[in-house]
């Protein structure tokens, strides 16, 4: 029988592993008034608030940033779901290969949209 020092120690770094994914992501503009509060975004985007927009940039760099949160927590959410099936798996070979099966495509999946990320800021310059 495992001890409680080797269940936990997966856990627990696989959760920090998953916020190590998310924190970097969660990057939010303040709204400063309450009344502007409904667009503010897309009013920025389109120009109508002084310092003006920068059109279809700004959209893009909106939805890049929503997507990078949502990304980020289904990243966590997937690798604490592998990890606890890793770890009641109980010597199943199977369910054992299935979970670092879905590990891989996690990874991969976030490793893809950090490559897609970065080729966006390579793309736009000033981003």
């Amino acid at each position: 029988m495992k001890t409680i020092k080797q269940k936990i120690l997966p856990v627990i770094m696989t959760i920090l592993m998953g916020l190590g994914l998310v924190v970097p992501s969660l990057r939010v503009t303040p709204v400063y008034a309450a009344d502007k509060a409904d667009a503010a975004i897309l009013k920025t985007c389109a120009g109508e608030e002084a310092g003006g927009g920068e059109g279809i940039k700004c959209i893009v760099k909106l939805v890049a940033n929503i997507m990078s949160v949502v990304i980020g927590i289904a990243g966590v959410i997937g690798i604490v779901v592998v990890g606890i099936q890793y770890l009641t798996a109980g010597g199943n070979e199977e369910q054992t290969r299935k979970a670092k099966r879905r590990l891989l495509e996690i990874v991969i999946g976030v490793g893809v949209y950090a490559l897609a990320y970065s080729l966006l800021n390579w793309l736009l310059p000033g981003y």
